[in-house]
């Protein structure tokens, strides 16, 4: 065990990623609550000879550099549930309305719906693959955390605004936290 913790930990240094700020910031969490995360998280370390393992390892790092108590979903993108909301999960197709806040890895924000003072209206199962699979996983009024690799996100085309200026290049892994989810009925 002790030799995989120190192999983990060894890829952990060699991949780990700069950051230096959050979109929203992680709780604080007491020192043992930190280390049963990284520990947990170290486990999730994927072999980095292919972009999906290199991405994967990205967004662990990200979540152990800024402590967010992130789970591992099946498709391959983490969510960290930071409020679950009330009433009945979200369901593909329900339309919903929310802010977010898109940022790299690096921290740089690359998109903020409240600073357009104006949420996101849309309906589930109409986004990114990422936000389809992670918004069933809270319901109104909730607030998630959302850690994508690129395939999940925009993909090798990135995301282009219509005047043609890149918003998010090709293969970039991004943080999202989503908030103010309302559902609307219509």
């Amino acid at each position: 065990m002790t030799r995989y913790f120190i192999t983990a930990l060894f890829l952990l240094t060699i991949f780990s990623c700069n950051s230096s700020s959050a979109p929203a910031a992680a709780p604080e969490k007491d020192a043992a609550t930190k280390s049963a995360i990284e520990e947990r998280l170290i486990l999730e370390l994927a072999p980095t000879e292919d972009r999906a393992g290199r991405e994967r390892n990205a967004i662990i790092n990200r979540a152990i550099d800024q402590n967010y108590d992130v789970v591992a979903a099946p498709e391959g993108y983490f969510y960290e549930i930071l409020a679950p909301g009330e009433y009945d999960n979200l369901v593909e197709g329900d339309i919903v309305s929310a802010h977010y806040i898109g940022n790299f890895l690096d921290g740089t924000e690359f998109d903020n719906s409240h600073k357009r003072g104006k949420p996101l209206r849309f309906f589930v199962g109409g986004l990114i693959p990422a936000w389809n699979l992670a918004l069933t996983k809270v319901k109104p009024g909730g607030r998630i955390r959302i850690l994508s690799p690129s395939a999940l996100a925009y993909g090798g085309d990135g995301l282009v605004s219509p005047r043609g200026d890149t918003l998010v290049p090709a293969h970039t892994v991004l943080e999202f936290v989503i908030e103010d989810i309302e559902i609307h009925e219509e």
